[in-house]
């Protein structure tokens, strides 16, 4: 079978570490035997983990690579571009910026990730500053939704590229023809708003290449009206954390209603399907792994508290983008669309 893509994933990063990342990424490579994996850790650590004792015909598909530190969740982005680029993260970057692995996978500390990023791989022609991008679930399938949390304060130009990368990286990877977008504010109406979102729906507006739809309120996320959801980092942060938590919420409280009455559980055999069906949508693990969208490379971002499940998603999510080569293919695409705008903002200005 055809080789399709090697990912190098930081073992260390997140709450678990080595004990999500390393099963998850068996798992992963028995899912996919044409896929191959670099794994970088801490080699007393790693050296613990018994499922890499005995991999059989797996091991010449995970390589391990032993490192010399580990980025912590409290660690500044600045102290770890200084002291810890042979970290596990560092590392794991490298690989990318080399050329041996064509994505990069961590639970961890996502400011230290980002400026990783754009030291080891640099950021896309037109791009000022990578943004982090997932999916939502919604009644009629998912939503991407941008920034979550990379950029906490965003300019109307940041917002304009955020939506012009989620634009271009839907109609790669979902296949969409013409991706609704919308700007995610206070009010549906035009008058809604502070002045940076005012003047960046201004700037979608004469973009003729994006499908841009107006304002949209946070439940219109969730009813699917926008194939793409574009704000700055705080409000998708809370966005993505608030639907998270009430995912887990209607999971409890079915499981509690189906422990405590016999009704319940009568009803829930009967549609015992449907619930399972319904589960699986709401589901958080089915939707992580986060692009950190506008690096000249394919960075992919888990939940730090997350299951082996979770983090084999994450890996599918790494494994998809590289398989379409996202950032060669967003490129052209890129230099088309914010170049232009900013050489038309600078004739503006003259």
């Amino acid at each position: 079978m055809a080789h399709t893509a090697t990912i190098s994933v930081d073992a260390m990063g997140g709450e678990c570490g080595p004990k999500v990342t390393v099963p998850a990424v068996v798992s992963f490579l028995k899912r996919y035997p044409e896929a191959s994996v670099l794994l970088f850790g801490d080699q007393v650590v790693l050296n613990e983990q018994s499922v890499l004792h005995d991999l059989g015909s797996l091991g010449h598909r995970l390589k391990i690579h032993y490192s010399q530190s580990i980025v912590c969740d409290d660690d500044r982005p600045s102290s770890v571009l200084k002291a810890k680029r042979d970290s596990s993260m560092g590392l794991a970057m490298r690989a990318v910026s080399d050329g041996r692995a064509q994505a990069c996978l961590s639970a961890g500390n996502t400011g230290a990730l980002m400026a990783l990023g754009l030291m080891f791989l640099k950021a896309l022609p037109g791009v000022s500053r990578p943004a982090i991008c997932t999916t939502f679930p919604t009644v009629t399938g998912k939503t991407y939704v941008l920034d979550l949390g990379a950029n906490i304060e965003c300019t109307a130009q940041q917002l304009y590229q955020f939506a012009v990368l989620a634009n271009a990286t839907a109609k790669i990877v979902e296949e969409m023809e013409e991706p609704s977008v919308r700007l995610l504010n206070v009010g549906q109406e035009s008058t809604k708003g502070g002045q940076v979102i005012k003047e960046a729906a201004g700037l979608l507006t004469d973009d003729k290449e994006i499908n841009y739809q107006g304002f949209i309120e946070g439940d219109g996320i969730f009813q699917g009206h926008a194939d793409v959801v574009v704000c700055d980092g705080f409000s998708g942060n809370i966005a993505l954390k608030t639907s998270e938590g009430f995912a887990k919420m209607i999971g409890d409280l079915l499981d509690s209603a189906v422990s405590k009455n016999w009704a319940a559980r009568l009803i829930f055999g009967i549609f015992k399907r449907s619930f399972a069906h319904l589960r699986s949508h709401l589901d958080p693990s089915l939707y992580n792994g986060a692009y950190l969208l506008g690096l000249n490379g394919i960075v992919i971002k888990s939940h730090g508290n997350v299951s082996v499940r979770a983090f084999g998603h994450a890996l599918d999510v790494a494994l998809q983008a590289a398989t379409r080569n996202l950032p060669q293919t967003l490129s052209p695409m890129l230099e088309r669309q914010l170049l232009s705008s900013c050489n038309k903002g600078l004739a503006d200005d003259i």
